[in-house]
C-alpha cells in the first residue's frame, strides 16, 4: 500500500466512526470491569466499607471480609491509585486502577483480584456479580455498535458462581446461564459468543500441568457443545511469555483436540520474548489467529510464514503501549533502528510513541493480514472504537506526526473484512454483519476497487 494510494482514499471523521458496526472478537471478560465496577463489586462483596460521617461527608476503608492470603493484593482496594474523593453520594471521583507504566505484572494481578478464580474470593463471586458485570457490557456493545463479540472466560469461574453443586454441575449451569446471556444480548442486536482462555503459566495457581489443563480445556469445551451448542466456541491461552511451562509444547496435543471438535484455535504470541516465540506458536499450534504479535516485524521471514498459514493477527495497539511495548532491534543511529529478531543479535528497547507500534508497517508495507479489537478495554487498554479514532489521527491523547498517514477509511474497512473472516461463529452472523459493513461503505462513498484489491492480497 503506497502513499500515493493512501492519499487518494477518504480520510476517516468521528462520525464515521461512530456509526460503524464492529466485531471485537478478542476480549477478555474481566478486561471490561470498570474501576468503577470493581469499586461497586468490592463493596457489594463487603471488601470495601463505605461510611457517612457526622458532618455528612462519605469516607472508604477495607472492608470487613479479606481475599485469599494467596492474592496478589493484601487489600483489595490496593487494586486502585490513592487518592480519590467520594463524593457527596459516597461515589468515587477520578477512580483509577494502579497500574504502573509498563508493567505487565501489576495489570494481570488486577485482573486476578477482579476476577477472582485464580485465588477465591475476589470481586466476582456470585450469578448476580456476573450479571451485573455483563449488563454493562452489554450497554458498552450498545454505545459502540458492536455487532458482534467474543468474550474470553475461564470456565472454572463456574465454581465461584455455583459451589454448592458438583463441579460437573456447577459448569453445566455455567454454559446454561451464558446461554441465556446470550440470547438476552441478541435482542439488543449484539451478537455474543464465549471462548475458554486459561492461563497457561504457574501464575495460574493451578498444581496440573498445563498438558493437562489444555486437555481438560478441550473436555470442557466438547462437554459445554454438547450441553449448549454454540456458546462456547473456542480455546484461546494467556500467560507471560517468559514461562517456559506455557510454552506451545505443552498446549499443543489439547489444541488438536479443539481442532478436531470443530471449535476456534486462538494463542496469544509476540508480545514478549521475541518473535521466535511467535514462531513456535505459530508452528505448534493448530491456531487460525494470533493475539497481538506485533514482534513479527522483528523476521520477514515469519512474517512470510504467518501470510502462507493465512493465520490473522488481531492487533490492541493501545494496551502494547501501556504495558511496555518493546521490539528487538539492531540500532543503525542514536535515533534509528531496524527491528531484528533475538537469535539475530537484535537488542530488546521500549517503543514510547504509538505512532511507532508496528500496526502501520505490518498492514501497510507487509500486507498482513490484521484486525482490530480490544482485548481489556477497560483494565489497561480503551474501548475499540477509541483505538479507531487514535489509529485515525482523531484521538487528541495519541497525536501522530505529519510523516504518518491516519488510517483511512477505505483501511478501516479492510481491517473490519478481515474480522469477518477471522469469526469463531457461523457464516449467517458472517453474512449479516458483512452486509452492515457494505451499507457502510456504500454510504460513505469508499473506494470499492481499492478496498477488493487489497482485500483480496490477504
Amino acid at each position: 500500500m503506497t502513499k500515493n494510494f493512501l492519499q487518494n482514499i477518504n480520510l476517516l471523521t468521528k462520525n464515521m466512526i461512530d456509526e460503524l458496526p464492529i466485531c471485537d472478537i478478542h476480549v477478555h471478560l474481566p478486561g471490561v470491569i470498570s474501576p468503577q465496577i470493581a469499586w461497586d463489586l468490592g463493596v457489594r462483596n463487603k471488601f470495601i466499607s463505605v461510611i457517612k460521617e457526622k458532618n455528612g461527608k462519605y469516607v472508604y476503608s477495607s472492608g470487613p471480609l479479606s481475599l485469599s492470603v494467596l492474592d496478589p493484593h493484601e487489600h483489595y482496594i490496593d487494586i486502585f491509585k490513592s487518592g480519590f474523593l467520594l463524593d457527596e453520594n459516597g461515589k468515587p471521583q477520578n477512580l483509577e486502577y494502579n497500574i504502573d507504566a509498563d508493567s505487565f505484572k501489576d495489570f494481570d494481578r488486577i485482573m486476578a483480584t477482579t476476577q477472582g478464580h485464580r485465588h477465591p474470593p475476589g470481586g466476582i463471586q456470585t450469578k448476580d456479580d456476573m450479571m451485573f458485570l455483563l449488563d454493562s457490557y452489554l450497554e458498552d456493545c450498545i454505545r459502540q455498535k458492536i455487532f458482534y463479540t467474543e468474550l474470553q472466560q475461564n470456565i472454572k469461574i463456574a465454581y465461584l458462581l455455583f459451589p454448592d453443586d458438583e463441579a460437573k454441575d456447577a459448569r453445566k449451569k455455567l454454559y446454561l446461564l451464558f446461554k441465556d446471556v446470550i440470547e438476552e444480548f441478541k435482542q439488543k442486536g449484539v451478537h455474543l459468543r464465549f471462548l475458554h482462555c486459561f492461563n497457561k503459566t504457574k501464575a495460574a495457581g493451578d498444581e496440573k500441568t498445563t498438558h493437562k489443563r489444555t486437555l481438560e480445556a478441550a473436555d470442557w469445551l466438547e462437554e459445554a457443545q454438547k450441553i449448549t451448542p454454540n456458546v462456547f466456541v473456542g480455546i484461546e491461552s494467556a500467560g507471560h511469555e517468559k514461562d517456559e511451562s506455557g510454552w506451545p509444547v505443552h498446549l499443543k496435543a489439547g489444541y488438536e483436540k479443539v481442532r478436531d471438535l470443530g471449535l476456534g484455535c486462538e494463542a496469544h504470541g509476540g508480545e514478549g520474548i521475541g518473535v521466535e516465540h511467535m514462531l513456535d506458536v505459530a508452528k505448534s499450534l493448530p491456531i487460525t489467529r494470533l493475539a497481538h504479535g506485533f514482534q513479527v516485524i522483528e523476521d520477514i521471514e515469519v512474517i512470510d510464514f504467518i501470510k502462507q498459514k493465512a493465520i490473522t493477527l488481531i492487533m490492541m495497539p493501545i494496551i502494547n503501549l501501556n504495558l511496555g511495548l518493546c521490539l528487538h532491534v539492531k540500532q543503525d543511529s542514536d535515533t534509528k533502528y531496524t527491528p531484528c529478531a533475538k537469535t539475530k543479535g537484535g537488542k530488546k528497547i521500549h517503543i514510547r510513541d504509538f505512532w511507532e507500534h508496528p500496526f502501520f508497517e505490518l498492514f501497510r508495507k507487509h500486507e498482513m493480514k490484521i484486525t482490530l479489537s480490544s482485548d481489556n478495554p477497560n483494565i489497561g487498554g480503551v474501548p475499540i472504537k477509541d483505538t479507531i479514532l487514535a489509529l485515525a489521527g482523531l484521538n487528541s491523547k495519541y497525536k501522530l506526526p505529519k510523516k504518518v498517514d491516519p488510517l483511512k477509511a477505505e483501511e478501516l474497512a479492510i481491517l473490519c473484512k478481515n474480522g469477518i473472516d477471522a469469526i469463531f461463529s457461523t457464516d449467517h452472523i458472517k453474512q449479516d454483519y458483512k452486509n452492515l459493513l457494505d451499507t457502510w461503505i456504500e454510504k460513505h462513498n469508499l473506494d470499492q476497487e481499492f478496498i477488493n484489491n487489497y482485500y483480496g492480497k490477504n
